[in-house]
């Protein structure tokens, strides 16, 4: 009796390691036909969209596709980064651009301030002896305020 226990457990075993052994091939048999048709449809899908869709759409016949195709061109060129280093062109102002442009406007308000002390005499006495009764009368202060205004608008293109 202890025999034939010992055989029908036998049995047993070999039977559930043959059940395992064949739902084991069927599975991957099963898993290897998956792949077979899922790469074969890539390769069907990958074979319709190279031949239903033109390598060159620019030279299509279609105006709006050469267009599109052109645009598409310009965005991918846009966006390309160049690795190579270039040398930056320098639009600074020159170092003594911003110190004559200020002595510009200090000298216009030494001029405004030295004909307004001097009644018009100074700097420039040509205004009053020869102009006293025209608008040059005030000479000097016009080239007091042009040489300030020139100071000022050298300031407003300083970089």
């Amino acid at each position: 009796m202890a025999l034939e226990k010992k055989s029908t457990k036998d049995d047993a075993d070999k039977s559930s390691e043959k059940v395992s052994k064949k739902s084991a091939s069927k599975n991957s048999s099963e898993k290897n036909t998956d792949t077979v048709k899922k790469s074969t449809k890539k390769d069907e899908d990958a074979k319709k969209s190279s031949s239903s869709k033109k390598k060159h759409p620019e030279r299509s016949g279609n105006p709006a596709k050469a267009a599109k195709a052109l645009e598409e061109e310009s965005r991918a060129a846009a966006n390309r980064v160049s690795r190579t280093p270039t040398k930056v062109k320098d639009t600074a102002s020159p170092r003594w651009y911003a110190p004559t442009m200020v002595t510009l406007l200090v000298i216009g308000l030494l001029w405004v301030v030295t004909t307004y002390l001097f009644n018009g005499q100074y700097p420039l006495p040509y205004f009053t002896k020869h102009h006293a009764t025209d608008w040059l009368l005030n000479g000097n202060l016009y080239i007091g305020f042009l040489i300030m205004m020139s100071g000022f608008l050298g300031l407003l293109r300083w970089k």
